[in-house]
């Protein structure tokens, strides 16, 4: 159990965040100094006070859904472009294969996008916030 003394109103909530750019640090300062809510276990924009006491728990972010361009097959080179076309059924078909959680897709404009997916660690659902009335002395 771990008192968190910048919860607002004593509450913890699961964020889905969607940036189209990655910029160092910038989902956790967002959080932290925009929505005013700090991501868990961030030793840099926790805020300090109680939250430290989860510090050593790990970070609280994890990027469990990715889609990316490929980087071979969607090249503007012939070759990456003619492999895709004459195996895209066998590549597809072991992508699929490997562990349920990924597949590769071509959009209509011709781009080939690879997409990955995981389960979030356990640790996401095994916090339990103590309100402030329970807090350890």
């Amino acid at each position: 159990r771990w008192p968190l003394e910048n919860a607002r109103n004593d509450t913890v909530s699961l964020v889905e965040l969607k940036p189209k750019t990655g910029r160092y640090h910038q989902l956790r300062r967002h959080m932290a100094w925009v929505r005013g809510c700090p991501l868990l276990g961030d030793k840099s924009y926790d805020g300090g006070g109680l939250a430290k006491t989860l510090r050593n728990e790990g970070f609280y972010l994890c990027s469990n859904k990715v889609t990316l361009e490929h980087p071979f097959y969607h090249t503007r080179t012939p070759a990456g472009k003619k492999e895709w076309d004459l195996n895209k059924r066998k590549i597809t078909k072991e992508m699929e294969s490997l562990d349920g959680n990924s597949h590769i897709t071509e959009e209509e404009d011709g781009t080939i996008l690879i997409h990955c997916e995981i389960d979030l660690p356990a640790k996401f659902g095994e916090v339990e916030v103590v309100t402030h009335s329970d807090k350890i002395k």
